[in-house]
Formats: C-alpha cells, sequence, structure tokens
C-alpha cells in the first residue's frame, strides 16, 4: 500500500524551522552584544576613548585618554573635562544606545551632542524624531536639569514612546554620571507617574470585551456595538496600540518597555496574555484588533462575501507558517523587530513603518472588500499564534484535569478494564452496529438474540462506543451498518470508518467477519458503507466467515434468511462452553422495545389541528396520539414510526391504468387477500424508486421510459420526483397481479420525530408534520398527489380512529444529562419538532441551563409554527433566545445559516462555555449549508485554519456535542 507521506514532510519541516529558529535566536543574542567603546569610537572618532577608572558600571562613562587631554588639541582628542556618557533604554521598537557629549565647566557640566549609536526603532519613527529636532533639545542642557518629558523637553506626537524611552535613558545616564563621575550633589526632580485618561479607557476596553464575551445578550447588545468603533479610534488611530508579530517577537527576546514608559503597552499584552491564561480566550481578535473593525467595514461597503475555496482555506495556515518564519528568522538575527513585521498596522494607523508595507496595506484593504476578515484568515500571523496559546491552554487545563481526576477517584480508565475483559473471553463474538434510522440496530439485537438463544457468547456495541483498540483481540466480528446519503457512513460510524481506513490500521489475520449491509437501491452507492467495510477488512487480513448481505429498504425477509445462515455458521465456529464469558461493551438500550416493528401499539388520534392559515403555501398539522394503557414510554429526541395505508381512490385508478380487476386474490405472507386490500395496505406506491422504473419499463414497453432508465442519474432524479401513482397515471399498461407485485417494495412505516415530552403531555405523543403534495399536469390533465404517511394522518384519518405506531429510541439526538447545559437547537421547518419536546421537558423538569433556538420557514405572518409557545418559553426564561429566519419575507432570501453567521461571536461563545449543538430537518441542503455556516464560524471567531476548524467541528461530534436528526 502507497505511504502517505504528507505527516512526515510537515514534522521535517517542523523540525527544520524550530531548529533554524533558535539558531538564528541564539546567534542573534551572542551577535547582539553591544560593545560601547567601538560604537563611541565609531561615532566620536576625534577621541582617543577609554573607559573611565572611576565609574565602571552602567551607565558606561569614557573619557579622552591623558595623552589626548595633554595635546588639547581638538582635531587630535576631546577638551579637558569633556566625557561621552552611554545612556541605554528601551524604545517602540526595542532597545537602543545612545551617546551623550558632555563637557564640563566651572559651575556644571552640559550637553554638547547626543548622538543614536545603535537602536531597533522603525527608521520611519526614529526620523520623525530627527525631523522634529527631539534630540536638539538636549543640547546645552546642564546634566543636573530635570529632563521631565512635557515640562523641560517635548515629546514627538506618534513617537511618544520612543520619547519616553530616550528622555529616560538621558536622564538616567546623566544624573548618575553627574554623582559618581562628576561630584554633584542631587538637585533634580525625579519623574513622577500616576495613571492617566489613555490607561484609564485601556482598562475599560478590556472590560468592555469582558461584558461582551460572558455578559447575557440583553447586557452585552450595546456594548457590542461601541466596541468596534471604539477599538478602531482609541487602540488604533489614537494609541496604534496594535499587537503584531514583532510585539510577540520582542517579548521573546526580552524587548519590554519599562512599565511606566509604556503603561498602555502592558495593558493591552497583559491582558490578552492574562485572557489566554487565565479564561482561555483570545481577547484580542475579533474583538481589541482594530485592522480586523477595518475589514468588517470594508465588507459591509461591499456586501460581497466571496467564500474561499477549501484548499486556499487549508493551504492558508502554511502561508502564515512560512511567512511569520522567515520574519522570525530576520527578527532574531538582526534583533530588530520591526525588519520581520509584514502588518500593514502601522501603514494604516500612523501611515508609518517599512517599504514592504506599502504594498501589502492596499493588497490586504482590496482582499477585506471581497473575503470576509480577508488579513485575519489567510496572513495574519498574532491570530494563528494566539489562536495556538488558547489551545494550548486548553489542552493543559483538560490534562490536569484528568491528572486529578485519576488520582482522586483512584480508577484505572475503562479501555483498560475493556482490554482485560477481551484477554478474558477472546472466542466471543462481537456485534458492532452503525444505524441512522435505528434498522440497523434493531436487526443488531436480533442478531444478537439469535445468538443468546443458542448459547453463542456475544458482545454488542454501537460503534460510536467502541473502543478500535480493542480490534486486534477480536476473534469473530459482525457489522451491521446502513449507508447514510449518496455513499456515506451513518455518523455513529464515522470514527471507526476513519480508523479502519487510515494509513496505520493494525492488520487483522486472527479476525473472522461478515457484514449484514442495509441501503436502499434509489441511491447511486446501495450499501456503500456495509461493501467499503467489507472490502477494507479483507485488506487488513481478515477472513469472511459469512458473504456479506446487501438489503435493501424492505429488509426483513432478506436479514432473517442471513441471520439464520450466519448462526449456522457461528455455530460451528464458537464453543458453547465460553457462553459465561465476560461481556463489557453491553449496550445500556433495551434489546427490543414492547411494541416494534412486528407488533405495533394502534394508537387513537386524538388531535389534527392546522398550525398554518389556509393562504399558507404547505399544509403544516400538529398530530396528537392517544398512548393510553400502552405503557410506551419516550424520550424527547426519538422518533415515532408510523404504518400507514394507501389511499384507494388512488389504488383503484392504479389497477384501472394497469387493466387489473381490483378483486383479483394474491397471496401475501401466506394470506391469501385481494390485489386492491393487498396495495392498500401491504405495498409502497407513493415512493418511487429507480428498480421499480427499470422493470415497469421493460413489462410496459414504453419509448420513453427505455430512454429513461439508460440514463443512471436520470432515472433516480425522476425517482425522486415522482410518485408511482404518477407514474402508472402517466405511461398506462396491461399487466398481471403477479407482474405488478414482484416489482414493488414492501410498504415500510415513515418515521417522525417526536415533537412532545411525556413529563409534559402523560399518556400522549405529537407530531409536527408538512403534508407532502404537489400538482402534475395543466388543467383537466393536472393531478394533486399526496405523501403516503403524511395525506394518511393528517387528510384521510378521521379523529378518534386508530393508527399502528412504535417508538424508536434515537440515542444519538437527546439532550445533555445535566439540565444547566446550554443547547443550541437548529430546526427550520418541521425540523423544529424535537425541540418543542426539549422545551417542555426543560420546563417540566426546571433545568437551568441556556437554550437559543434558530427557527425558519417562508412568512413569519402564515408558517411561523408554534409562535405562542416559544413566546412562552422566552418569557419564562426556559428558552434564553431566539432567531429567526423568514426567508421570502424580503426580497434576499434568509435561511438559519445566514443567522448562524450573523451572531458567530456569540454562537461561537456558547460552543467555548461547553454548549451542545442539535440540527434537525432536511439533509441534501439545511443540513449541508448549516454544517458550513458553523464550520466558518468556528474557523473566523476561534482564529483557526480550515484544518484546526475541521478537526474542532469533529471534536465536537467525539464529545458528542453536536447531534444531528436529518432526514
Amino acid at each position: 500500500m502507497k505511504k502517505n507521506l504528507g505527516p512526515h514532510l510537515e514534522k521535517l519541516w517542523l523540525l527544520f524551522a524550530w531548529s533554524t529558529l533558535i539558531l538564528a535566536f541564539i546567534i542573534g543574542h551572542i551577535a547582539a552584544k553591544p560593545d560601547y567603546l567601538t560604537m563611541a569610537k565609531s561615532h566620536f572618532s576625534n577621541f582617543n576613548l577609554v573607559p573611565s577608572k572611576d565609574y565602571t558600571s552602567l551607565p558606561v562613562v569614557f573619557v579622552p585618554s591623558e595623552d589626548s587631554q595633554s595635546n588639547q588639541s581638538n582635531a587630535s582628542g576631546g577638551e579637558p573635562g569633556e566625557a561621552v556618557v552611554i545612556a541605554a533604554g528601551t524604545g517602540y521598537g526595542g532597545p537602543f544606545v545612545l551617546g551623550v557629549r558632555a563637557l564640563k565647566g566651572e559651575n556644571s557640566a552640559r550637553i554638547k551632542e547626543v548622538v543614536v549609536l545603535s537602536h531597533k526603532e522603525t527608521p520611519a519613527y526614529l526620523q520623525k524624531l530627527i525631523n522634529n529636532n527631539f534630540f536638539r533639545q538636549f543640547i546645552n542642557k546642564s546634566v543636573t536639569d530635570n529632563f521631565l518629558l512635557e515640562e523641560d523637553v517635548d515629546g514627538i506626537s506618534g513617537a511618544t514612546v520612543s520619547s519616553k524611552g530616550f528622555t529616560k535613558a538621558i536622564s538616567e545616564a546623566l544624573h548618575k554620571g553627574a554623582q559618581s563621575h562628576l561630584g554633584y550633589e542631587k538637585t533634580w526632580h525625579e519623574v513622577e507617574w500616576s495613571p492617566g485618561l489613555n490607561e484609564a479607557l485601556m482598562v475599560a476596553l478590556f472590560l468592555m470585551v469582558l461584558v461582551v464575551v460572558y455578559a447575557p445578550r440583553n447586557i452585552a447588545k450595546p456594548f457590542k456595538l461601541i466596541l468596534p468603533f471604539a477599538s478602531l479610534a482609541f487602540v488604533g488611530f489614537y494609541v496604534n496600540a496594535s499587537i503584531s508579530l514583532g510585539t510577540l517577537a520582542g517579548i521573546a527576546m526580552g524587548y519590554v518597555p519599562e512599565f511606566r514608559q509604556y503603561p498602555i503597552w502592558w495593558i493591552i499584552v497583559g491582558g490578552v496574555l492574562g485572557g489566554i491564561l487565565l479564561l482561555g480566550r483570545n481577547l484580542y481578535c475579533g474583538y481589541l484588533c482594530p485592522f480586523s473593525v477595518i475589514q468588517d467595514l470594508l465588507q459591509k461597503v461591499s456586501g460581497i462575501k466571496l467564500a474561499l475555496r477549501p484548499g486556499m482555506a487549508r493551504n492558508a495556515r502554511r502561508v502564515i507558517y512560512g511567512l511569520s518564519w522567515l520574519a522570525l528568522i530576520l527578527i532574531f538575527l538582526s534583533r530588530h523587530p520591526a525588519l520581520g513585521s509584514y502588518e500593514p498596522f502601522g501603514m494604516m494607523f500612523s501611515l508609518q513603518g517599512m517599504g514592504i508595507q506599502w504594498y501589502i496595506l492596499p493588497f490586504s484593504l482590496l482582499g477585506s472588500f471581497f473575503v470576509p476578515q480577508f488579513w485575519c484568515r489567510l496572513f495574519c500571523p498574532v491570530g494563528l499564534y494566539l489562536s495556538e496559546a488558547v489551545r494550548l491552554q486548553h489542552a493543559t487545563v483538560r490534562t490536569v484535569g484528568n491528572i486529578l481526576v485519576k488520582n482522586v477517584t483512584g480508577r484505572p480508565s475503562d479501555s483498560k478494564i475493556i482490554a482485560d475483559s477481551y484477554s478474558k473471553a477472546t472466542d466471543t463474538l462481537t456485534i458492532l452496529f452503525a444505524s441512522q434510522t435505528g434498522n440497523s440496530k434493531h436487526l443488531a439485537y436480533q442478531l444478537k438474540a439469535s445468538c443468546d438463544a443458542n448459547s453463542l457468547p456475544v458482545r454488542i456495541a454501537s460503534m460510536a462506543d467502541y473502543d478500535t483498540d480493542n480490534l486486534q483481540r477480536e476473534s469473530h466480528l459482525i457489522i451491521v451498518t446502513s449507508t447514510y446519503g449518496e455513499g456515506e457512513p451513518p455518523e455513529s460510524a464515522e470514527g471507526f470508518y476513519h480508523t479502519l481506513f487510515a494509513d496505520n490500521a493494525p492488520q487483522l489475520p486472527d479476525l473472522s467477519y461478515s457484514i449484514l449491509a442495509l441501503g436502499d437501491t434509489s441511491y447511486r452507492f446501495f450499501c456503500k458503507t456495509g461493501i467499503d467495510f467489507d472490502e477494507r477488512l479483507s485488506e487488513l487480513g481478515a477472513q469472511r466467515l459469512h458473504e456479506r448481505a446487501e438489503c435493501d429498504v424492505d429488509y426483513d425477509a432478506m436479514a432473517d434468511t442471513w441471520i439464520t445462515s450466519v448462526i449456522k455458521v457461528l455455530q460451528n465456529r464458537l464453543e458453547a462452553s465460553c457462553a459465561n464469558a465476560v461481556m463489557p461493551i453491553e449496550s445500556t438500550g433495551a434489546e427490543q422495545a414492547y411494541y416494534n416493528k412486528a407488533r405495533p401499539f394502534s394508537a387513537r388520534l386524538l388531535c389534527n389541528d392546522r398550525l398554518a392559515p389556509d393562504a399558507c403555501e404547505k399544509d403544516f398539522r400538529h398530530i396528537a396520539l392517544s398512548l393510553e394503557g400502552s405503557g410506551i414510554q419516550y424520550q424527547p429526541g426519538d422518533l415515532l414510526s408510523v404504518w400507514f395505508k394507501n389511499d384507494e381512490t388512488e389504488v383503484a385508478t392504479l389497477l384501472a391504468n394497469l387493466s387489473i380487476p381490483a378483486d383479483v386474490e394474491v397471496e401475501v405472507d401466506g394470506n391469501i387477500r385481494t390485489i386492491s386490500q393487498a396495495l392498500i395496505e401491504n405495498y409502497e406506491l407513493t415512493q418511487c424508486h429507480p428498480a421499480f422504473i427499470e422493470k415497469y419499463a421493460t413489462l410496459s414497453q414504453q419509448a420513453e421510459l427505455l430512454g429513461l432508465v439508460a440514463d443512471f442519474d436520470g432515472v433516480r432524479d425522476y425517482a425522486r420526483r415522482h410518485q408511482i401513482f404518477e407514474l402508472v397515471r402517466l405511461y398506462p399498461a396491461r399487466l398481471t397481479a403477479e407482474q405488478l407485485l414482484s416489482s414493488l417494495r414492501r410498504l415500510t412505516p415513515r418515521k417522525y420525530s417526536i415533537s412532545s415530552s411525556q413529563s409534559d403531555v402523560g399518556e400522549e405523543v405529537h407530531l409536527t408534520i408538512a403534508v407532502v403534495e404537489y400538482m402534475s399536469g395543466q388543467g383537466v390533465e393536472s393531478h394533486r398527489y399526496v405523501g403516503g404517511a403524511s395525506g394518511y394522518l393528517c387528510q384521510r384519518l378521521a379523529l378518534n380512529a386508530e393508527v399502528n405506531i412504535f417508538v424508536e429510541e434515537n440515542e444519538h439526538f437527546r439532550q445533555p444529562e445535566h439540565g444547566d447545559a446550554s443547547m443550541i437547537m437548529i430546526g427550520p421547518g418541521t425540523g423544529v419538532a424535537p425541540f418543542r419536546a426539549f422545551m417542555q421537558q426543560r420546563a417540566a423538569q426546571k433545568h437551568t441551563g441556556k437554550s437559543w433556538l434558530f427557527f425558519g420557514n417562508r412568512n413569519e405572518e402564515l408558517d411561523y409554527l408554534y409562535r405562542d409557545e416559544w413566546q412562552q418559553h422566552l418569557d419564562s426564561g426556559v428558552l434564553t433566545r431566539m432567531d429567526l429566519a423568514f426567508s421570502r419575507d424580503q426580497q434576499q432570501k434568509i435561511y438559519v445559516q445566514h443567522r448562524i453567521e450573523q451572531q458567530g461571536a456569540e454562537f461561537y461563545g456558547w460552543l467555548e462555555q461547553g454548549a451542545y449543538i442539535y440540527i434537525c430537518g432536511d439533509v441534501s441542503h439545511m443540513a449541508v449549508d448549516v454544517e458550513k455556516a458553523i464550520l466558518q464560524v468556528i474557523e473566523l471567531h476561534g482564529e483557526m485554519s480550515c484544518d484546526e476548524a475541521l478537526k474542532y467541528y469533529e471534536r465536537l461530534k467525539h464529545e458528542k456535542r453536536l447531534l444531528k436528526d436529518v432526514y
């Protein structure tokens, strides 16, 4: 098998990057040690300078040599009593060294010259100081003057930090020299400092960020509106305190300004790093960063939101790492933060910076017109590294927490318990099931029941709960799995699937296995997940103990036959003496509900209310069924399966179009009944499928149908859009009853999300249904078609009439175990059904966790389902907030995914605080768009790359905090 070299190359790159960075740091540090004498001689060439014997500690004092002084010639040396004092300090860009030449007179020593010997300032900032005669202010001042900025020394606006740094260094050097070298007594005043308005405003901005992040919505909302403009005005244009790569590199090199010199720097950098360390939150990006505000404003101006291609988003992280690596190499070698900082912040807010930034700034601004947060997502190193720091803090907290829990409880891990139990029971059958709607689970437990009846040792588990480390310990394995959508594994199988198909998947030569695959021939990739598992296990060296079974939607007969055959094989392979072996991964769910598919409960229809006025394009119904006397128990999130009957009128028309008498008798499951009754109660006639079209085309010899079946994709698309009733009406033919039944699938129950909680409604179960209906044809040829189950329940079943039902547990769509956990519920249209049950449960059991509902439909006035109930929950506080998306109430359609993006910062904040996400509704469009929106929110507001956002999303699923009920 071909090896994937990507991870190895990435590790080599990381090793190379870290090695070169450390090497550059060391070389730069060694080379940057100041040689003050050489610096001084290079600028004061007329002096034969030697270190002072009287004063050797900083500030260094150089005096002319004795030969130079005796000569008293300016051409050969300095004047008598003249000295060069070295002043060292830290400016905006980093450390600097000044040479201050002073001449001692009769009563005092006065400054004659100030020279910058070495500096790390941005050239434009230093030039600004020189052009504004900053250093000339010191000429002829006494070394014992106060040197107080803004009193006897003027600071230069736009370079205030450097002004403070130079002034402080000169004053300290001269004052110490005056006392120690020149023998003056202290007569000058020390610099006094007290917090000012700027510092108070910076602290207030941080407090505002904390309010926006943690306060309730009604309190945070006004601050959320003010914060961007406050950050732009104050942090950006007024103090220009943006955090850059140079800032982070400067900290690593020890370039930290003295607090009194630059308190704003300490507040913003300390606040951001403190937020990461103490709160595990990045309080800078998206909150305080002024350049982020600029990008948002440009987006609002343009109104263009281009989505990044997946490849571009994935490669953005590599681009940022590459650029920042090169920049850091330059910074560490030169010990000059400004030299490698390529961010355009300085150019944006003060029109000063390095030359390359003049090109980067317009590029980033132009990109922000088209792509939201263009710079932040594709090029910003600060956001990436702050996000990495946040993830490191989270990982550290989790690790420490796990260690503390382990030390407190003293319990071995679950994986060790399972591993030990496997060592005690090697000749045991393990059944793993992966189910999207419950069918695979039902068959898995049916197989287990057969094993139990034959005294075969067996254990059973959902793939979601299975530890793949035990796979090499298995001797016999049976997988029962469905296929989701167009060939994808069910959600509960994703982890197992990825592990099995990984490059480092274990070899399994001692494993015997078989696959029971469920699928739907209406889809292109029939039973693909089961086929994939079968082929992959064979590749890994496992041996088939029985051939794979591939079952269509009417799977009962084939599955029964396969289970019977597999049991016979297992009886020869497994010894009954192992029947008492340890079964460590037994599922906690019941094997069989008291009422099930074969034995349903007859429930009475109590209520059939319209949820929308007649003017609404869709017929929404609230259905209530009685469970009185059944003993049925269900939980919010469970499904109700409904057996229905086909429309008698439509069945009569279909038989007429096929020239089959309604009273022709046929055999169904060993019973004799009329063809009419069999079609009404036993066969699928609404949901069409490609196999029926192919068989009917052959039997009818209709030219159009024969042409259609030659198009693989076309026949599937046609089957999804038409009912069998419609197909036969459009293409009548003469068939026998046997030919018709051999072309049809058996009737299967329809599943609906339960929209009630038994804590609230007692012995009832409620459903929220949109009647499936459409018109076909025009004029007198037009005909209205209605869905099988929705038409039966909502339009044909009389009040107090009975309908056969049974509950199917949906273990992967449960509310959080703890009532104080937060929930985000996304359910447009009838997808809101389970969330009605969730809210009823929370209200009845007085749960305290926050709840946030995203609901959408076409029109607020026509199809705002359960409006009054949601308002009651909002008023009572059971529902914390609700965001609505009515797509047809404005010219531009708005859906729930757009509301998620609009509320992205708060949405991500809820996730960071541990909220659970629930998605219910249409799988083909809504669920896909919502998942994309959530990934974009994570990427944008979590300051992550595309790959990192995907990992975060997968972690939510692994932690069972992202749950879906889609259909």
